[in-house]
């Protein structure tokens, strides 16, 4: 495919940063200079300019010049998920029993811990989750659906397949983006209770949100694992950093 003009100057500066012609820490040339050198547009030096930058070699700022502030392209290291259900996912030998099924709205605490207005009404289910075959449990998991995915709860297949699984099939919403935020909370009376663990007992707390293509979250989760009682492995691989 042929470059274009733009291309031919980002990949002609790339290769003098490579190269040592601009050390670090050094300044290209100034946009005029560019100009002249390449025959090129400002628009065009631009545009080359703003590609090193999304590479992570150059940093600009209004009166400072163009600095290069690394001497090679950057990589990460990407975590990859085949599916939903690998997202922080649990053995497939567990056991789900539901504890209570409720409609609720939010007060000021709950808003904080789901991120939505006070008053915002959810269909709530609380539920345990342990081993097959082991009495001691996992995790306390609430579920906060919108109210009109309650029936959820009368499906044959609710202790079975993900929530939000049976959303899709039976409603026909479809995720379109999910989150997972960690983090270490405490537990409360009846939470410990439940788990056979001391009030206050440290926690891991973590919360995944699952979105409609408008960004509106129709099913978020919280999870209280005890300590000791969760483990997470995730699996990452080297890669070029997109430009």
């Amino acid at each position: 495919m042929k470059q274009t003009l733009y291309q031919k100057i980002s990949a002609t500066l790339s290769e003098r940063i490579f190269g040592g012609v601009y050390p670090l820490g050094t300044y290209l040339p100034t946009e005029v200079e560019l100009c002249k050198e390449f025959n090129a547009s400002h628009h065009s030096v631009r545009d080359a300019l703003k590609i090193l930058i999304e590479k992570g070699l150059i940093t600009r700022r209004a009166g400072a010049g163009t600095k290069v502030i690394a001497a090679s392209e950057p990589t990460v290291f990407a975590h990859v998920a085949g599916d939903l259900r690998h997202l922080f996912s649990y053995p497939q030998n567990t056991v789900r029993e539901n504890i209570l099924e409720e409609h609720l709205t939010t007060d000021a605490a709950l808003s904080e811990v789901l991120d939505c207005p006070i008053g915002t009404p959810w269909f709530r289910i609380g539920a345990l989750r342990r081993l097959d075959g082991n009495s001691q449990m996992l995790c306390w998991t609430d579920f906060y659906l919108l109210p009109r995915y309650s029936e959820v709860v009368k499906l044959k297949e609710h202790f079975t397949v993900p929530v939000y699984e049976q959303i899709e099939t039976s409603y026909g919403q479809r995720v379109d983006s999910a989150t997972v935020s960690i983090s270490l909370s405490r537990l409360e009376k009846k939470r410990a209770q439940a788990l056979g663990v001391e009030a206050n007992s440290p926690a891991l707390r973590i919360i995944r949100r699952y979105y409609d293509a408008q960004k509106n979250a129709f099913e978020i989760t919280v999870s209280y694992h005890p300590e000791g009682r969760y483990n997470c492995e995730l699996n990452f691989h080297r890669e070029l950093r997109l430009r």
